[in-house]
């Protein structure tokens, strides 16, 4: 099975100009084709797999290589229930005022706002493995360092506000305890049935 670059990968700009990215790393990967990117986005010169290099490229030419869904702007989770469809979200909205709010808090990864808002991940990784906001052992790294990543924020400052939710699953959640369930932090109760469980 082939892998197609889509939007994501080229939708952000090299930090050095893209004649220096593509003299430095080949030739630049193209949305929609299946193509390799070239071998120097990720090998040395013993063509040997080389994660420092390719963190090297993703911080100055992440486009080139179609790896900017890998920078911080980009690398994130979108809400799990936003209230409009992410895939749909256009250049124009992006650029646009009156929508940004809406695409910080519900769908972040798609026009690069990660890092708006007070509502943001202080380390890095926190999206890698998100077994950690559930961990007990990790509730206090995880509610200062991967707020947005966990759902540990308060107020409008980013993603992870909780709204007064009204997931149609609730009813049958609430039979299985959801609200009175120790697992999930206040935040989610709030934000997927913040209204059946009367905390909003």
């Amino acid at each position: 099975m082939s892998k197609i670059y889509g939007p994501r990968a080229v939708n952000c700009k090299n930090k050095y100009p893209d004649a220096d990215c593509e003299a430095l790393f080949g030739g630049p990967v193209k949305v929609n084709t299946d193509g390799d990117r070239d071998a120097k986005c990720y090998k040395n010169a013993a063509t040997v797999a080389d994660e420092a290099r390719k963190e090297l490229v993703i911080s100055v030419c992440p486009k080139t290589c179609g790896y900017c869904c890998l920078t911080p702007p980009y690398n994130c989770k979108n809400k799990e229930f936003p209230r409009i469809t992410c895939s749909s979200i256009t250049e124009d909205m992006c650029a646009s005022a009156k929508w940004k709010d809406i695409i910080t808090q519900d769908c972040p990864n798609v026009c690069g706002f990660c890092q708006e808002g007070s509502c943001v991940d202080i380390a890095p990784g926190c999206a890698k493995d998100l077994t950690i906001c559930r961990n007990v052992d990790m509730q206090q790294f995880v509610k200062e360092y991967c707020q947005r990543t966990c759902g540990f924020c308060a107020g409008s400052g980013g993603a992870a506000s909780a709204a007064c939710g009204a997931n149609p699953n609730c009813a049958n959640w609430i039979r299985n305890g959801f609200c009175d369930s120790r697992f999930y932090t206040e935040e989610q109760k709030k934000r997927y049935c913040g209204k059946a469980c009367k905390l909003c």
